[in-house]
């Protein structure tokens, strides 16, 4: 990452801004792509939660984790770049 060192990576994890929030997309292409036109934009805690339940040893992948959480918030999927990022912050 680039200046990791100006990072405040405990801020970045606490930080919910507009978030959790569902957003209704009408691109086509977006809706073909993941199935659905309903994007859930997960706060990073959702993500920390969720990675904490995980046993220790146990393979999880980001699409599996960003399923449960669509799931589980009513919508047919997760923004894909901040689940990227936030995901990197709490592993």
């Amino acid at each position: 990452m680039a200046n990791e060192k100006n990072k405040d990576f405990n801020a970045m994890l606490s930080s919910v801004r507009d978030m959790p929030r569902v957003d209704i997309v009408t691109d086509e292409d977006v809706i073909k792509r993941h199935g659905g036109s309903r994007m859930f934009f997960a706060p990073p805690l959702y993500y920390n939660e969720v990675m904490k339940k995980i046993p220790e040893g146990k393979v999880v992948t980001i699409k599996e984790i960003r399923s449960y959480l669509s799931k589980n918030n009513d919508a047919d999927f997760t923004e894909p770049m901040t689940a990227g990022a936030f995901i990197g912050i709490v592993a």
